[in-house]
C-alpha cells in the first residue's frame, strides 16, 4: 500500500470550485501536500519554486492564458517525470487524443477522467501511483542536464551501468520464453537510473552510444550464459539505438559480442524503435539484412507511433512486433484504442511476426490481449525489470505449478 502522506500533488484547473473539490476528493484518500494552480503558467511557477518535486499532475484541459496541452508540451521539453492525471469536461474523443498527445511526448500519463470526477474513479487512479521517486526536475527557463557526456563516460570506465531483466510471457504456454535487458545506471549519489535520464546525452556521441550497446550486450549474453548453463530455457532481448547504425561492420561487433560468451546468435533479439527508423533507409536496410544474416532475431519496438509503419514492415527483414503499451492502457474500456490493439496483432500475425504486447499492467489488460492472439505479454502484470538474482528468484516462483497470472 502506498503511503499517500509522502505524495505531492499539483491540480490545475480554471474553476476555483473544482481545485476545492478535488482537493477535498485527496485528503478523503489521505494525500495532503496539494499544490492548486488556476492555469498552465501558474502551474509552471509552482513547478519550478517547490525545493521537493511534485509526483502527481491531475490537469485539466480547458483552461484560459495556457491551456492543458501547452501545459503538457512545457513539462515534456522540461523532462517531467511524475504521473499525470487528465481530467475535463471536453469530448471523450478529444480528451483521449489528449492522453495521446501527453504519452507521445514521453509523459507518463495513468489516466483520463471525464468531469465530474467522483471519489471511486480517483482513488482507483491513485493505486498506480508508487512511493515517490524525488528526483529534482529543473523547470527553470534556462534547461540544465543533471549529467554531461564525461560523467556517462567514466561510469562506464567504473563498470557503473548495470543490466535488470523484465519477462516475457507466452500466452500459449503461460511460461517465462525470454527477457528484456534493460540498462540502468547505478549512480553513487541517486541510486539506480533508467536510461530515459541519459541515453539522449549518449546518442549525441556516436563512439559513447556505439561503446554503451556494445557494453551492454555483452553482460546481457554474459548473463544468458549462465542461465542456459543452468538448465533455465531463454532468449534475451537488447535495444540498439538507430545511432547505432552508423557502421556497415555491426553485425560483426555484435556477433563477436555474443560468441565470446558461447551463446548462439538466434538467443538474441535486437529491438530497434519504430519512431527513430529512417535517416540513411539504404545503409540501415543493409545493416539490419546483414544482423538477420548473422541469425539475430530483429524486433520493432514501440510498434504503433511511428509514421511509417507499414513501409517498415514490408521491407526490413523483422522477426517480431512489439505493440507500444500506449495501445493496451484502457483498451478493454476505450472502443478506438481496442480496435487499434487488435488490428496491430493481427498486421504482426499476417506478416508472419512474433507479436509482443508490451505496457500490460492490470488484470483487465491481460485479460483483453490473452484472447486477442498475440504470442507473448510484457509488463507490470508479470513483473517488473529485476537484477538477476532477484528475477532467479521471481522466476522460482512464477514457475510453482500453484500459481496463475
Amino acid at each position: 500500500m502506498v503511503n499517500r502522506e509522502k505524495i505531492r500533488v499539483l491540480i490545475l484547473d480554471d474553476d476555483k470550485f473544482m481545485l476545492e473539490y478535488v482537493n477535498q476528493l485527496l485528503k478523503e484518500v489521505g494525500i495532503t501536500q496539494v499544490f492548486l494552480a488556476e492555469n498552465g503558467k501558474a502551474g509552471l511557477q509552482i513547478l519550478s519554486s517547490e525545493t521537493e518535486p511534485i509526483d502527481l499532475l491531475i490537469c485539466d484541459i480547458e483552461m484560459p492564458s495556457m491551456d492543458g496541452i501547452e501545459f503538457l508540451r512545457n513539462i515534456a521539453n522540461k523532462k517531467y517525470r511524475g504521473k499525470i492525471v487528465l481530467f475535463s469536461g471536453i469530448d471523450a474523443d478529444l480528451l483521449k487524443a489528449s492522453e495521446r498527445l501527453a504519452i507521445v511526448r514521453g509523459l507518463n500519463v495513468i489516466g483520463a477522467l471525464a468531469k465530474p470526477i467522483n471519489l471511486d474513479s480517483l482513488a482507483a487512479v491513485l493505486e498506480r501511483v508508487p512511493l515517490p521517486f524525488h528526483e529534482k526536475m529543473d523547470f527553470s527557463s534556462k534547461k540544465k542536464r543533471i549529467f554531461d557526456v564525461e560523467e556517462i563516460r567514466q561510469a562506464l570506465l567504473e563498470n557503473e551501468m548495470e543490466v535488470f531483466f523484465q519477462p516475457k510471457v507466452s500466452v500459449s504456454s503461460g511460461k517465462v520464453t525470454s527477457v528484456e535487458c534493460l540498462a540502468r545506471w547505478r549512480h553513487t549519489k541517486y541510486g539506480y537510473i533508467s536510461p530515459d535520464n541519459f541515453i539522449s546525452i549518449i546518442e549525441q556521441d556516436n563512439d559513447l552510444i556505439n561503446d554503451f550497446t556494445r557494453r551492454i550486450l555483452r553482460k546481457s549474453v554474459q548473463q544468458l550464459e549462465i542461465w542456459l548453463q543452468q538448465s533455465i530455457d531463454l532468449k534475451i532481448s537488447v535495444n540498439i539505438s538507430m545511432e547505432n547504425l552508423d557502421r556497415l561492420n555491426l553485425p560483426e561487433i555484435y556477433q563477436e559480442a555474443v560468441w565470446d560468451f558461447n551463446v548462439p546468435t538466434d538467443r538474441v533479439i535486437l529491438e530497434i524503435t519504430e519512431g527513430k527508423l529512417g535517416k540513411d533507409f539504404a545503409q540501415t536496410l543493409d545493416i539490419l539484412t546483414r544482423i538477420r544474416l548473422k541469425g539475430f532475431g530483429l524486433s520493432i519496438d514501440d510498434f504503433g507511433t511511428g509514421y511509417a509503419s507499414m513501409e517498415t514492415l514490408k521491407y526490413l527483414p523483422f522477426t517480431e512486433l512489439k505493440i507500444d503499451r500506449i495501445f493496451v492502457h484502457n483498451a478493454s474500456e476505450d472502443f478506438a484504442t481496442r480496435l487499434i490493439l487488435e488490428s496491430s496483432i493481427k498486421l504482426g500475425k499476417a506478416f508472419g511476426l512474433n507479436v509482443v504486447v508490451e505496457g500490460v499492467e492490470t488484470q483487465a489488460d491481460y485479460e483483453l490481449v490473452s484472447g486477442l492472439e498475440c504470442d507473448e505479454i510484457q509488463g507490470y502484470f508479470v513483473a517488473k525489470p529485476m537484477l538477476p538474482s532477484d528475477f532467479i528468484q521471481w522466476l522460482s516462483n512464477f514457475n510453482n505449478p500453484n500459481n496463475v497470472l
